[in-house]
């Protein structure tokens, strides 16, 4: 795992790819007569082009870095930039930069990186604060994010990263205590569905309040019966130091299950009820593909000491309606 130092000094500016939003302004086109007017309409133009251009640049560095084209990302620092770390340690100078860009862009290779604005305000034409966040996610769908402030400069036609502050992220901003020992699941959130046809299975994983625990939804379609829903409660056993879930069906079925991570793989040993009192056990495996694709298995199945085939789905992610407005 990256240090919070290197994470942030890397991409501290990127998150101006919130997107290159076009900045609109509602102005009063002025009147010929008006000259004040139109030196305030002609400043304005110039702050709205100073925007777009800072925002360009962000998008154009953090693609750099998800290339890791270590000198097209020191092309957008400033010959004199300085770093503060959240503990404070400071790193002046460009060179010194470039040294621990290098071993943050190995350290964070295979990472996806995406930022966001939360604000850019000019303190002078040629300055700007920018406060934003940026967030990590790694091969296997775990995320980690942070704040940070950067101030850009105007350099000729460019604009340039002069400095950097890690701004430190407080216990009281978390959600819950729980969170951190579950935000790497945290890819599983949203609606998912089987592509293939061979089940009618469809799922859908949403946080709860505070993000204390996560809530899995299935439904699986049953010829000539009713359909059978399975909620599942995914939350963080402080005492014994794992993740746990528990397990409930529409039939009157219940189990428990321990979760264990392997790599890209999270694999859950159950064992549970079933409605008539009989007992039953299995393992299951959550395997992350990509972010809009995980496979499911079920092995080592056995109900009252009798085997079962094991079973497998694929699961793609359902498209995100447009809202309103959006094409």
């Amino acid at each position: 795992m990256h240090s919070l130092r290197t994470r942030t000094f890397m991409l501290a500016a990127t998150a101006a790819v919130a997107g290159v939003l076009a900045v609109s302004f509602l102005m009063q086109l002025p009147r010929p007569a008006d000259a004040a007017g139109q030196e305030r309409s002609k400043a304005q133009d110039s702050r709205t082009s100073d925007e777009q251009a800072i925002r360009k640049a962000g998008a154009a560095h953090l693609e750099a870095m998800n290339k890791g084209d270590l000198n097209a990302v020191m092309a957008f620092w400033a010959p004199d930039a300085d770093y503060i770390d959240e503990s404070g340690k400071p790193t002046k100078g460009k060179e010194a930069i470039t040294a621990v860009l290098k071993k943050g862009l190995a350290e964070n290779k295979g990472k996806k990186i995406s930022g966001k604005v939360h604000s850019l305000k000019f303190l002078r034409p040629e300055v700007a604060m920018e406060d934003g966040s940026l967030e990590f996610t790694a091969p296997d769908g775990s995320k980690e994010s942070n704040r940070y402030a950067v101030a850009w400069v105007k350099s000729g036609d460019k604009w340039l990263i002069s400095s950097v502050r890690d701004l430190p992220a407080e216990v009281s901003d978390l959600p819950s205590l729980t969170y951190p020992q579950l935000k790497s699941l945290e890819w599983l959130v949203g609606e998912w569905q089987d592509p293939s046809g061979k089940i009618d299975v469809t799922t859908a994983c949403r946080w709860d309040r505070n993000k204390s625990f996560l809530i899995v939804e299935y439904e699986v379609k049953r010829a000539g019966a009713e359909p059978l829903h399975v909620s599942q409660r995914v939350g963080w056993d402080g005492h014994n130091g794992l993740i746990r879930s528990w397990v409930f069906d529409s039939d009157g079925g219940f189990s428990e299950g321990y979760w264990e991570r392997q790599g890209n793989r999270w694999v859950v040993a159950k064992a549970g009820v079933l409605p008539d009192g009989g007992t039953g056990s299995a393992t299951n495996v959550y395997e992350f593909v990509d972010q809009n694709t995980f496979i499911w298995r079920a092995i080592d199945r056995e109900v009252e000491g009798q085997p079962l085939a094991n079973t497998e789905i694929k699961f793609v992610r359902k498209a995100e309606k447009s809202k309103e407005g959006e094409p």
